[in-house]
């Protein structure tokens, strides 16, 4: 019997089933993280700028609202109503207690629509809610 000798003329071989598992997962992952990265920012609004503007860094159970400059409000590149924007919260919040709420609305976005969105925030028992804002350029301020 010689199981030594085999052995050793095989060599080691490198798993191939777990090194294409952990390339196929990483691919997967940067997709979708791209996927909601552009979601966001697809839709033409101008933010507001403010001196205090400053970057968050993206939670889970997070949700953008976006309210255009004519009041109509775009989730995920939908248009919804109050009631669906009720609805939605109500899931968000059912799932991801302790989600964030970030409206993006458009300068010239009415302020009514804008406390509604907030109303429908506190319905749902949502507190984490911030708007959107770019950062004001020093030639503005001055």
């Amino acid at each position: 019997m010689k199981f030594g000798r085999r052995a050793q003329e095989e060599g080691e071989s490198i798993p191939l089933a777990p090194l294409i598992d952990i390339v196929f997962l990483t691919l997967v992952f940067f997709m979708t993280t791209t996927v909601y990265s552009t979601l966001e920012s697809e839709i033409d609004i101008e933010l507001p700028t403010a001196s205090t503007a400053e970057q968050s860094e993206r939670s889970h159970g997070e949700i953008f609202i976006n309210l255009r400059d004519d009041g109509r409000i775009i989730i995920n590149n939908r248009e919804v109503t109050l009631e669906g924007l009720q609805e939605i919260l109500n899931r968000v919040a059912e799932h991801f207690p302790g989600g964030a709420v970030i409206i993006r609305g458009d300068r010239d976005a009415m302020l009514g629509r804008a406390i509604a969105i907030l109303n429908c925030c506190r319905n749902a028992d949502i507190q984490n809610v911030s708007f959107a804002a770019l950062e004001e350029d020093v030639e503005e301020t001055g």
